[in-house]
């Protein structure tokens, strides 16, 4: 058990900050999903109690407030008790914080740019085998001859939209260069149209059975909670029913994709833009994804071939039930965390 230190004053001052993963459990966890994270972490209100620190919430909500020297006070009075901080960039763009020396968390950024203190976390959603797909219906698939690749989402072959997408990006980082804005210039990417262009490729390859489903716009362009419900229904329906499921990046250099495939125990086909995935020197991800440098999707198809054909059915279910369980163990807000607090007891944060 890890005693933690946050300044709970300012979130009541400030309750729609964008809150730290790990504060929000420990404090706002009014259903009570993430009962389990209070058997390694416990809040405590006296700092010279306190075995680590975080700052509330994220850095953007800091910066785009003018409240850094807030930030920097809380750090600063931490720094005075020798504790570590945990602090926590949000979105899908993230800003730089102001303070390099403290622990970052963040989904999104560059593994060539990262800070020696950045942390790469995944994203966190329900269970799709508790609230989507019924357990009954769910099960290990048997090796086909040809593998099977899914995928529902935005992708779309409409140039106007991919130049419209380019053409924000670049404004967005020349604001940042101009000092006009805080959020990091980003690669310049029109991701449904790359999805669009790398998921023909594969209906084309006849040694490929393809389950995709195209959409114009995300969710469909759904916005009501019930609509939306219905195509995330669709969303883990259509993994359910695939071997592999593809995976690329969105406006942000992460896939939330990439972790619900685990969470169903499929296999990822990630095209890997510089990405940032959790826990690295932990997990050997090349047990469980295929990984295609970019660079290289040139060699998407062959290595999705190869990967499949080497494949023994044992390993192939194998696979399945190993990736489910990395994201029970390692994935999840309480398990991602618990692995965290492990870390920070061994001294090895």
């Amino acid at each position: 058990m890890l005693n933690v230190y946050t300044d709970q004053k300012f979130l009541e001052k400030h309750s729609k900050g964008e809150k730290f993963p790990l504060v929000y459990a420990l404090l706002f966890d009014e259903r009570n999903e993430f009962t389990e994270v209070k058997n390694f972490y416990q809040l405590v209100e006296n700092i010279a109690e306190a075995e680590v620190a975080i700052l509330p919430c994220s850095w953007n909500y800091y910066l785009k407030n003018n409240l850094e020297k807030v930030a920097e006070k809380f750090i600063n009075d931490c720094d005075g008790y020798n504790l570590k901080v945990l602090t926590y960039v949000s979105g899908d763009q993230g800003v730089m914080p102001s303070n390099k020396n403290v622990f970052v968390f963040r989904t999104s950024g560059y593994k060539s740019k990262k800070l020696p203190n950045q942390i790469a976390f995944p994203a966190f959603f329900k269970d799709p085998l508790i609230h989507y797909i019924e357990k009954e219906n769910h099960q290990v698939r048997v090796k086909s001859e040809k593998p099977v690749i899914g995928f529902v989402g935005q992708a779309t072959a409409n140039v106007l939209k991919a130049a419209k997408d380019i053409g924000f990006i670049v404004y967005r980082n020349l604001k940042f260069h101009l000092g006009r804005s805080l959020l990091e210039p980003q690669q310049w990417f029109a991701a449904p149209y790359m999805r669009y262009k790398y998921l023909r490729r594969l209906e084309k390859n006849n040694n490929i059975q393809t389950n995709i489903i195209y959409r114009e716009r995300y969710r469909a362009g759904i916005k009501s909670n019930r609509s939306a419900d219905k195509t995330t229904y669709e969303f883990y329906e259509n993994m359910n029913d695939s071997d592999y499921i593809f995976n690329l990046r969105g406006a942000g250099n992460f896939s939330v994709r990439f972790y619900q495939t685990l969470a169903m125990g499929r296999i990822p086909v990630l095209i890997d833009t510089d990405c940032l995935l959790p826990l690295e020197g932990i997990i050997d991800w090349t047990k469980h994804c295929i990984r295609i440098l970019q660079g290289n999707e040139h060699e998407m198809e062959k290595q999705l071939l190869t990967f499949h054909k080497n494949l023994t059915q044992e390993k192939f279910e194998e696979i399945q039930i190993e990736n489910r369980k990395l994201w029970e163990e390692y994935l999840t807000l309480t398990s991602f965390f618990a692995r965290i607090h492990d870390l920070l007891k061994a001294g090895k944060l």
